[in-house]
């Protein structure tokens, strides 16, 4: 249950047909951090040893519909004001901040959103979650977010749906004017068949041939949702690198498997990097009591290794409470 913190009184326009709302929701989280991998930041210090976590977040959402029915909105999170998105210029935007349009089935988003790509493809986190992200951080996991506002700039996504398909289009500008623009496209499917329900995805993202690394990525997922609370996902993904010859190419898969029974959310990962010059691995795990009134008890772990030589990952864990207001 998420609580609605504050929620203004419906502003009516003359005609009578238009209105606006604007909500806040909250959520907080408390517990215990290991995580050495890296140094940590200014709430958990440093992460060598177990520490003490805690984060506040608070999010405006605002709605309005115009008299001829087009609905527009806006959102931003207040815990990302004081702790800025380093591929983000605050001059262009704020980080976490989204505009939308919409009329009927399409739907215009601009901000930090997802790409065409990211939008539709199901991730291997099916379920629950942990205070320290940990099932998501390891080496084999892989978000479909890698060049999300690649260029530090605002994605613009299209979105249109039509009965059980979902046509996505987007692209991300640099805001240097040193390189193209991104561009991603994507499709996903929904239906219900014989006691499940089936999701399958299908996305491309292309950026500018002249940055490091790969420039292109092709996925593809299939996610299914069982009557008795059991989901299953895998996807793959293949990158490319047009400017080295291949030298940058590498490829991605990974499964993921929840089951949620009354309160208990129980959720894995697992995933591999194939790379030339060097592979990787990793699996995150999930443990999730919901105590009711948008109080969930989470536990998450995660491990991984490099093939490489000398590159080494250590475990992570948390444990603590989320609250959702």
């Amino acid at each position: 249950m998420k609580n609605i913190l504050f929620a203004t009184t419906a502003l009516v326009a003359v005609a009578g047909a238009a209105a606006a709302e604007v909500t806040i929701t909250g959520s907080a989280e408390l517990g215990l951090v290991q995580n050495e991998n890296g140094s940590g930041d200014a709430y958990t210090g440093d992460l060598s040893e177990t520490q003490v976590f805690t984060d506040i977040d608070v999010t405006f959402s605002m709605t309005g519909e115009a008299d001829n029915g087009l609905t527009f909105g806006a959102s931003i999170d207040l815990d990302e004001t004081g702790n800025p998105d380093p591929n983000v210029d605050d001059a262009a935007r704020l980080p976490d901040a989204t505009i939308f349009l919409a009329y009927g089935a399409a739907r215009l988003t601009v901000g930090d959103t997802d790409s065409a790509f990211d939008a539709r493809l199901t991730e291997t986190n099916l379920a629950g979650g942990s205070i320290n992200d940990d099932e998501t951080v390891h080496p084999g996991w892989n978000g479909h977010s890698n060049f999300d506002e690649f260029y530090g700039g605002q994605e613009i996504r299209f979105d249109y749906t039509f009965d059980a398909f979902t046509m996505s289009v987007s692209t991300s500008p640099d805001r240097f004017k040193n390189f193209d623009p991104s561009y991603a496209v994507g499709v996903s499917y929904n239906a219900d068949l014989a006691g499940l329900n089936l999701a399958l995805g299908l996305g491309y993202i292309q950026v500018d041939e002249d940055v490091l690394g790969y420039d292109s990525e092709l996925g593809v997922s299939v996610a299914t949702t069982f009557d008795n609370g059991l989901q299953a996902v895998l996807n793959y993904s293949k990158m490319s690198d047009d400017s080295s010859g291949g030298l940058d190419d590498g490829s991605h898969w990974g499964v993921g498997v929840a089951y949620t029974m009354n309160a208990l959310t129980l959720a894995a990962n697992y995933g591999e990097y194939d790379w030339d010059g060097g592979d990787s691995s990793g699996y995150g795990l999930v443990a999730n009591y919901d105590f009711g009134g948008g109080l969930v008890g989470q536990f998450g772990y995660g491990a991984g290794e490099f093939s490489a030589p000398g590159v080494d990952y250590e475990d992570t864990w948390s444990l603590g409470l989320a609250m959702s207001f």
